[in-house]
């Protein structure tokens, strides 16, 4: 198959207005937790109902691997955002 290196995108319904938000936010010094608030108030923008760390999944992809993060963590930066 074939892949595609991308350091920000979107896919799904609304994916235009997603890769809209991201290419205006975007950059990249982003602090990994800049970024993670970037990647919420993307789903944010199309996410019909409330967020929770029930019904979303945040992944990590670093130098170090892959990581999910805990429903315990994914609260935290729902919090954060408001």
């Amino acid at each position: 198959g074939s892949y595609f290196p991308w350091k920000a995108t979107a896919i799904g319904r609304n994916f235009v207005n997603g890769k809209t938000f991201l290419e205006k936010r975007y950059s990249d010094q982003l602090a990994l937790e800049d970024a993670v608030h970037t990647a919420i108030l993307t789903l944010k923008e199309s996410f019909e109902g409330q967020m929770t760390e029930d019904n979303i999944e945040i992944g990590i992809c670093d130098k170090e691997g892959f990581r999910r993060l805990t429903p315990a963590e994914v609260k935290d930066y729902l919090a954060q955002i408001g």
